[in-house]
């Protein structure tokens, strides 16, 4: 007789505290002048970066990385009973800052409250790069373990005896043969509440990884 075949998927889920917190921060300025408005965003963002600059440094920290987006400007023409109204200039620039301190992400946001038009957008959190990988590779074995159940679960309520894996996949690639115990792992980490206050945000949220699977188990008849 032949092969009886059992299609399952299997999925695996952990949260892990964060390690690294990165901050989305907005410096912006509007006035009736393109030129000046420009002048202050750069000081207010060349003053935001003053203290984290010196502390750049990939490797060891505790500033991993540094984005700072070119300055953007527009401006609008506001109406007021039907009549124009003298233009107004906008300019802002976006910045990114990746720490792996959080007391020093901390005093960093904290030195922003005195710069004017500096906004707090809002903190993603994440792990360290070796650790990632860890609880990743963890994550993917435990899903692939959980497809193996689930299907002798089948096979037991067959009375089929125990299965053998034929085949394991990423999600929606079993269909195309993908190459047999690949996997995928990704690793979700919730952004910090725009709106919040200070602690709110340095309130670090657990990183959610998670691994799915799709499998092929046979058992012989």
């Amino acid at each position: 007789m032949s092969d009886v075949v059992i299609r399952v998927r299997g999925e695996h889920e952990t949260e892990v505290p964060a390690e690294r917190g990165t901050a989305h921060v907005v410096v912006h300025a509007q006035g009736p002048e393109p030129g000046p408005v420009r002048d202050r965003v750069q000081a207010a963002a060349t003053a935001a970066l003053a203290g984290v600059r010196p502390q750049l440094d990939p490797d060891a920290g505790p500033v991993r990385r540094l984005v700072v987006d070119q300055v953007r400007t527009s401006v609008r023409q506001p109406v007021h009973k039907g009549r124009p109204r003298p233009p107004v200039h906008h300019a802002s620039v976006s910045l990114s800052v990746e720490f792996d301190d959080v007391a020093r992400l901390g005093s960093w946001l904290s030195e922003l409250g005195g710069i004017d038009g500096a906004e707090v957008r809002g903190i993603t959190w994440d792990l360290a790069d070796g650790h990632r990988r860890e609880v990743e590779r963890a994550a993917r074995q435990d899903a692939v373990r959980r497809a193996r159940e689930r299907a002798q679960d089948y096979a037991d309520a067959l009375d089929l005896g125990p299965v053998a894996a034929r085949s394991v996949a990423d999600v929606g690639l079993l269909g195309g043969r993908a190459a047999p115990m690949a996997a995928r792992a990704f690793a979700a980490a919730p952004a910090g509440d725009a709106e919040g206050d200070l602690g709110d945000l340095l309130a670090p949220d657990d990183v959610t990884v998670r691994a799915e699977v799709e499998a092929e188990f046979v058992v012989a008849r």
